[in-house]
C-alpha cells in the first residue's frame, strides 16, 4: 500500500470513528502525555493544536500553561518549512494554514533544539516508532534538527503496523494510544 493510499484509508476509518470514543480516547491520550517522565522533566515543550481529524489537544494545551510550561506550536512559513513559536495563551493562536490555528506571526521564535519534548500529530503511527503524516514533510523536515524525545499522539483504532516508511521519515521515540504509553525503537522495553 502506497502512503496515499493508506491516508485515504485512515482517513475514511476517521470518519467512521464514533465521536464519544474520539472524545474519551483523546482525554486518555492527553491525561498519559501529562503523568510521562518526559513531560514532567520538560520545561520547553512542542505541541500542536489537533485539527478535527486529529487529536483535541486543546485541554492538552491550557494543561501546558498552566503547568508553567513554555508552550511552542508550529507554525507553517511556506511550502514544507515550519517553525516553532511560543504563545503566552491561547489568545495567540490564530487560524493558519489549512485552516489549523497556530502562533501569530508576532509570537517568539523557539529554536528546535531548545525543546524538551514533542509532541507530534498523525494519520496512523506504530510501536516502532513509524509515523504516517498528511504528506506535507514538515515534521520530517523539522524534527531532525530537534534533540528532545518525540512522542506520537495517536488513537489505538488508528495504529498500523503495516506503515510504508522512507529514508526520510523520522522515527518517534513513543507511541502514546489511550491504551498507554510504548518506548519505541530496537531496544525499547515493551
Amino acid at each position: 500500500m502506497t502512503k496515499k493510499e493508506m491516508r485515504a484509508l485512515i482517513a475514511q476509518r476517521v470518519k467512521n470513528l464514533s465521536p464519544v470514543y474520539c472524545r474519551e480516547a483523546d482525554e486518555a491520550i492527553c491525561r498519559l502525555v501529562r503523568q510521562a517522565d518526559c513531560y514532567q522533566t520538560a520545561q520547553t515543550v512542542f505541541c500542536y493544536a489537533g485539527s478535527e481529524r486529529e487529536i483535541d489537544t486543546m485541554g492538552l494545551l491550557h494543561a501546558l500553561l498552566s503547568d508553567g510550561k513554555t508552550v511552542a506550536l508550529p507554525l507553517c512559513r511556506e511550502k514544507g518549512v515550519m517553525e516553532a513559536r511560543r504563545i503566552e495563551g491561547m489568545g495567540d493562536l490564530v487560524s493558519g494554514e489549512y485552516g489549523i490555528l497556530a502562533p501569530r506571526l508576532t509570537c517568539p521564535l523557539v529554536e528546535p533544539e531548545a525543546l524538551d519534548l514533542a509532541l507530534i500529530p498523525c494519520s496512523t503511527g506504530n510501536g516502532a516508532g513509524q509515523r504516517l503524516g498528511y504528506g506535507g514533510g514538515y515534521y520530517d523536515r523539522y524534527l531532525p534538527r530537534t534533540r528532545c524525545p518525540k512522542m506520537l499522539l495517536c488513537r489505538y483504532q488508528l495504529v498500523r503496523e503495516d506503515i510504508p516508511v522512507e529514508e526520510h521519515d523520522v522515527l518517534m521515540d513513543y507511541l502514546v494510544t489511550e491504551k498507554g504509553i510504548i518506548k519505541c525503537g530496537p531496544s525499547a522495553d515493551k
